[in-house]
């Protein structure tokens, strides 16, 4: 039987998914306009005030300024910067749906992560579950005329990120508001953007454009994924509610081809689908507790 905080969690994750999606497809179709630094700062600009105008009654709070000063919210804010970073450079050189399948690894280093650090109970049919998952992302990581190994490199490193910032996640204390956490990291991406622009030498462009618009949606899907990410870590175990991440895959796969018009050969089919049975398995797994 699932308890009522981790049925909340799986709801927020599959929620926190299908927004992921829809950013990383609009992200992708902006890329062909506006530079990566540039989509990187107008997103986070966007999606900061919009959790800003959420959050505010945190900030106006006598606690607040407590609040920013503790180290494990800064270094959330760190590794959500690298997650974007990584993020949309993957998307530039590779795939949406390998980019997703890859970053679906997630969910395994940190049920293995946690097992390591004693917060989840060790038990065989858990990891077995997770070496599933890891053998079937070795299926995705092989270059494609869609995917150089550059793009799948970066995809590697977003998935290690993504892991590291949810395990974060659950460490920071239960009085600090969802809402101000995930206005705060996304801030940290708004200022991280210009200083990545200058260091890629990039040439941003005019805003009066079509595409800009587009942003702007991507910016909402990130502001509501970020918001229901933080709150589906918060209070559950995580090993039931992150298996719930590779609903994502199935979005990624049916947008990619939706969009694009991408089918994955034989190897990537394989490995994606061994992805989500590992997946079902932990979930399977983390219930026979």
């Amino acid at each position: 039987m699932i308890s009522a905080p981790n049925r909340r969690g799986i709801a927020l994750m599959t929620a926190a998914m299908a927004c992921y999606v829809l950013n990383d497809t609009l992200v992708k179709l902006t890329l062909q306009t506006f530079p990566a630094g540039q989509v990187l700062t107008l997103r986070s600009l966007m999606s900061t005030v919009m959790l800003g105008v959420i959050s505010w009654r945190h900030l106006a709070t006598a606690g607040a300024v407590r609040t920013l000063m503790r180290p494990v919210l800064a270094l959330r804010c760190a590794l959500e910067v690298t997650t974007a970073v990584t993020s949309v450079l993957a998307l530039t050189h590779a795939s949406l749906a390998t980019v997703s399948a890859i970053m679906m690894t997630a969910p395994l280093l940190i049920i293995a992560t946690s097992v390591t650090l004693g917060w989840e109970r060790a038990r065989p049919r858990l990891l077995l579950s997770v070496a599933v998952g890891l053998a079937g992302a070795l299926l995705v990581l092989r270059p494609t005329p869609l995917s150089s190994g550059e793009g799948l490199a970066l995809a590697c490193l977003c998935a290690v990120s993504l892991a590291a910032r949810d395990l974060i996640t659950r460490r920071l204390p239960s009085t600090m508001p969802s809402a101000l956490v995930a206005a705060l990291t996304t801030g940290s991406v708004c200022v991280a953007g210009p200083v990545f622009g200058w260091a890629r030498a990039e040439s941003w462009v005019s805003l009066a454009r079509p595409e800009t618009i587009t942003v702007a949606a991507a910016a909402l899907c990130a502001a509501v994924g970020n918001y229901a990410l933080v709150a589906a870590c918060r209070g559950v175990d995580l090993s039931v509610v992150t298996p719930f991440r590779y609903s994502l895959v199935v979005w990624a796969c049916l947008i990619a081809f939706l969009v694009w018009g991408d089918v994955p050969d034989a190897s990537h089919a394989t490995g994606i689908a061994v992805i989500v049975v590992a997946g079902v398995l932990t979930l399977h797994a983390a219930g026979r507790r």
